[in-house]
């Protein structure tokens, strides 16, 4: 036996004595927020013995401490609509305040009311420091809590750290952040007040923190804190400010690698489970604005068909809980075996919650059959989770889109296969649907979108159809997407209900993706002229200043001249020497917002600077 720990961020083991501890549990669970809590109530109320052992001095994270009080799409079903159905039924029993959502200081009371009638033993203020382990499988924990060091045995241990830091230790491998410079989604900071006598919450996308840098954490939790959408200089009556959330609420963390990895490209292969604990539903809501840096699968979907906003339900299979190669230990929350593409679409707070009563049942059934977590046995975890509601084939309704009327009250439809349609629908204000459904059909449809470029009179069907053909790698629409970058088009397509992306940059991001040497010049020239870019369409949902429009041509301007120098080299020198000129320029900034403030602002410069240092690093050691 060895206790394994992470020592200044390095793994640490050394033998230890496990048969001496009296404490045993069938489970532990480390992290009671939005998927620990769940998990823990879950397994004890299926007969388990559980302990669980949260940092903070109360349970349900997100919703509750970080004051994010709403849902924002996610699958109904499970567990935890019972709790939700708690809490409404206490704000009736007595006068509190009401709250605009499920009130999380009630969802607190609810949780530690059902925890303790199912006989949850819970350690708060406590964090784990270490695991027990024999050969791959885990079988306790230690932790630091108020009574000092404590360690208990298990047969199963659910990671719901929200890091992965329990399997970190374990060992585990682990992906963070996206390809390009290893950034994750933005986080946010939430704040409390009273207005007309009910709890609200704000939040504001306060910038970027990695939560494995404690320095780069506590630095965030400070001046997101300070902003001035959180501590103006006067504070009034009405709104009332009440507090501020203790918890960050972070988008994105590690993800760790497990027994079976999803990711955002498989999915829009049709390659996916027919075993799922539960489904996960949403847009890609990645909250981030340099979406020039993100893949180009990602970039494809939000840029080149302006998709961001299309709703998507994925299956999430058992071996996405299961850290490569151990035993004994779940990961249930948003550090499960994703990419950074599909998280942001799993990550929202209803399915976070199924995760955790998921990974919950298949610790009964892995204790109660004496089998690895990866063999329990479908058939009886399918029953389980359908006798709660936490797994619903209703729930898996593939790409929704579109606004529900009388007519289409589900509003669900599948990609355009008919050739007609996918014309009408590029020739339309809202291309994005058809521009995909082109992309699917590949050869079938190339020489008609090789026949609709042609035809300028229809400047919609010719524009989209050239988008079409980028997708599908086919050269023939260079000319078409240098006329609209040299044209600055400023239109912005309908497809989504948010977030849609200008058809000028978006065609910049094309001809980089086709690697056009014949755009170079123009897109320096871009580089150089900010003073151009102003009067932004009042469609602009993405764009809240003249400065944030000139960082989508600039970003994706250099993430393009980039691409085409890898290919052709020969413009390497000329692209580094004027990417140069701006970047290292002590003065250079670019500030773009984020969500939901129009208002604050967030210097981009740094991020860029970095790109373009490392690009130039790869350039220097391919000469």
């Amino acid at each position: 036996m060895i206790i394994s720990e992470r020592v200044g961020g390095q793994l640490v083991q050394h033998n230890a004595e496990l048969h001496s501890i009296e404490a045993d549990y069938d489970v532990i669970v480390a992290g009671l927020g939005t998927a620990g809590a769940i998990a823990a109530i879950a397994a004890a109320e299926q007969g388990l013995k559980v302990l669980g052992i949260e940092r903070m001095s109360a349970m349900g994270g997100t919703g509750t401490i970080g004051a994010v009080i709403g849902y924002y799409f996610g699958n109904k079903g499970g567990l935890f609509e019972e709790i939700d159905e708690e809490v409404q039924r206490l704000a009736k029993l007595a006068d509190y305040t009401k709250a605009a959502g499920v009130s999380a200081d009630l969802k607190k009371i609810a949780l530690e009311q059902r925890m303790e009638a199912a006989g949850v033993t819970i350690h708060y203020n406590a964090t784990v420091i270490g695991v027990y382990m024999q050969d791959r499988t885990v079988k306790g924990v230690r932790w630091i809590g108020e009574d000092g060091i404590s360690s208990a045995k298990s047969r199963i241990v659910i990671d719901c750290t929200g890091e992965a830091e329990l399997s970190m230790m374990a060992g585990a491998d682990y992906r963070k952040g996206r390809e390009s410079d290893g950034k994750m989604q933005p986080f946010s900071n939430a704040i409390v007040w009273i207005e007309n006598d009910a709890v609200k919450t704000f939040y504001t996308d306060s910038g970027y923190v990695d939560c494995e840098d404690g320095d780069s954490l506590s630095k965030e939790v400070i001046q997101s804190a300070c902003c001035w959408t959180h501590q103006p200089d006067i504070f009034t009556e009405a709104p009332k400010f009440a507090k501020l959330a203790p918890l960050l609420g972070v988008r994105e963390g590690r993800f760790i690698v497990g027994e079976q990895n999803v990711s955002f490209r498989d999915f829009i292969n049709g390659t996916f489970t027919e075993e799922p604990l539960f489904y996960a539903y949403s847009n890609l809501d990645n909250h981030g604005k340099d979406v020039a840096f993100e893949s180009e699968l990602q970039q494809d979907w939000i840029v080149g068909a302006s998709l961001w906003g299309l709703n998507f339900s994925v299956p999430i299979p058992l071996g996405a809980l299961i850290p490569k190669g151990l035993d004994g230990l779940l990961v249930a929350g948003r550090s499960l075996a994703i990419d950074h593409d599909l998280a942001a679409c799993v990550r929202m707070k209803r399915d976070m919650q199924k995760c955790g009563e998921a990974a919950a049942i298949v610790a009964l059934l892995a204790i109660r059959h004496e089998v690895p977590l990866h063999k329990v046995p479908y058939d009886e975890l399918k029953g389980l989770l359908m006798a709660t509601g936490c797994l619903q084939e209703a729930n898996h309704v593939g790409m929704r889109y579109g606004v529900p009327t009388k007519d289409d009250h589900e509003a669900v439809r599948g990609w355009l296969t008919d050739e007609q349609n996918i014309r009408s629908g590029l020739a339309s204000d809202k291309p994005g649907i058809a521009i995909w459904s082109a992309r699917n059909k590949g050869e079938q449809i190339r020489p008609l979108l090789q026949k609709w470029i042609t035809l300028g009179e229809e400047p919609n069907l010719q524009r989209h159809s050239a988008f079409a053909l980028a997708l599908l790698g086919d050269r023939s629409a260079i000319p078409i997407l240098r006329m609209i970058v040299q044209e600055r088009d400023s239109f912005f397509p309908k497809t989504s209900r948010k977030y849609n992306q200008a058809r000028g940059y978006a065609a910049i991001y094309l001809l980089g993706k086709l690697q056009d040497e014949g755009i170079v010049l123009e897109l320096l020239n871009i580089l150089h002229s900010r003073e151009q870019f102003a009067n932004v369409s009042t469609d602009a949902e993405f764009i809240n200043h003249d400065d944030e429009y000139f960082f989508q041509y600039f970003t994706f301007s250099i993430a393009a001249l980039f691409r085409i120098a890898d290919r052709h080299s020969i413009h390497r020198a000329l692209v580094e020497r004027e990417i140069r000129k701006i970047v290292d320029d002590p003065d250079f900034s670019l500030y773009i917002t984020f969500k939901p403030s129009k208002d604050v602002l967030y210097n981009m410069a740094e991020t860029i600077r970095n790109m373009a240092r490392e690009q130039f690093k790869r350039w220097e050691h391919t000469r």
